[in-house]
């Protein structure tokens, strides 16, 4: 039997400083990011804050428009919304100069006392605008202007939003958490099934069919029943549910009246290159995780999770609801934890070798990940 062995990227490609310079430029600053979700943004007003390639953006409502900003102000330069997300004007909180769907800071108080600005002056204080766009039930943000647009950018991946838009439908956990690691090594901890019977013996292995056999789990990929399907830049993964892991969601979905999909039954994995998942179990529980770098050695994890419409409101409003929304949390706090002690444990020994990693071929998501990567640094 001949198997295809891949080389890891080199050790030092995970903290050297000059390698995380040329990502922020070379892949952040030109790749589509997601800023949040369009339910997020759904209101006049609403408004989210991220921070992409270093640069500080506001993403924000105004009257059913979505446009996006560098997050400060022309006058004093001071931040214009500090929360990561909320409903507020675009108004500075040091001085109230107000800005319009433009940009153009269109409220100045005393201006005619102590500006003595005109609508030619204002409109050349305009904040610097950030490109951004929506797909589904998601809105991303690009920091460098060109390229190609959002549509083309998600390519067959595009039709995969469309579709589980509707599970989108209600959030009920928003969180961040940060990580003492490189954003490709986050990455790489939700791109192979290799270490879930490891890592998550007793939290997410049980959910995953042969679950129990580590042997098998970690052939995962490979299995008749499983399937890793290249979308151009991004990837799918598929991995069928074990019993336990259909019965507890389906106890999910009859107690709540949860309108499961009919396309994705299993543990349907998208990845997004560069740094961004979409996970949805049984076709019901959906996460969307980005995994942002603050720095060669740290990671700003954002995640979210939504459940789809019910056809019980009344009991999805109650505390049985709730009682589901907590177990939930619990649940994916506990494997992401998991998935951060070994990442954190990985980023130290990355600094012990310079030996690249060797990758399996139950490890191709990852060759085709630094492929994408390698194409560009």
């Amino acid at each position: 039997m001949t198997v295809q062995i891949t080389q890891g990227l080199k050790p030092e490609a995970y903290y050297d400083q000059s390698v995380y310079d040329q990502e922020l430029q070379l892949i952040f600053a030109r790749t589509w990011q997601l800023a949040g979700l369009a339910s997020e943004l759904a209101k006049h007003n609403d408004f989210l804050t991220v921070q992409v390639a270093g640069k500080d953006i506001v993403v924000q409502n105004f009257d059913g428009k979505i446009k996006a900003f560098l997050n400060v102000c022309a006058h004093r330069h001071a931040r214009l919304h500090e929360k990561s997300c909320g409903n507020n004007p675009l108004r500075c909180p040091y001085h109230g100069w107000a800005y319009n769907s433009e940009g153009v800071p269109v409220g100045i108080p005393g201006n005619k006392p102590f500006f003595n600005f005109d609508r030619q002056e204002k409109a050349s204080l305009a904040l610097t605008s950030v490109d951004v766009a929506v797909r589904g039930p998601l809105v991303f943000v690009r920091v460098e202007k060109g390229g190609p647009s959002l549509d083309e950018w998600l390519g067959t991946c595009g039709p995969h939003l469309d579709e589980m838009a509707p599970l989108f439908a209600d959030l009920f956990d928003r969180d961040e958490a940060v990580w003492h690691a490189n954003w490709k090594v986050a990455v790489e901890s939700t791109l192979e099934g290799y270490h879930i019977p490891y890592v998550h013996k007793t939290s997410f292995s049980p959910m995953l069919e042969g679950g129990d056999e580590p042997a098998e789990q970690a052939d995962l990929v490979l299995d008749e029943d499983s399937r890793l399907i290249e979308l151009g830049h991004h990837s799918y993964g598929i991995a069928p549910l074990s019993d336990d892991g259909r019965a507890s969601i389906g106890r999910y979905v009859s107690r709540l009246g949860l309108q499961k999909s009919t396309h994705y039954k299993g543990y349907d994995h998208f990845f997004l290159f560069p740094n961004m998942t979409v996970l949805i179990s049984g076709g019901t529980v959906v996460g969307a995780q980005i995994y942002e770098p603050m720095g060669p050695e740290a990671t700003h994890l954002r995640f979210w999770m939504l459940l789809p419409p019910s056809t019980k409101p009344a009991q999805r409003a109650s505390a049985a609801g709730h009682a589901v929304e907590q177990k939930l949390t619990e649940f994916n706090d506990l494997v992401l934890e998991e998935d951060r002690i070994i990442s954190e444990s990985v980023q130290k020994g990355k600094h012990q070798t310079h030996r690249p990693a060797v990758l399996g071929t139950n490890e191709r998501r990852i060759a085709l990940f630094h492929n994408e990567w390698r194409k560009v640094i």
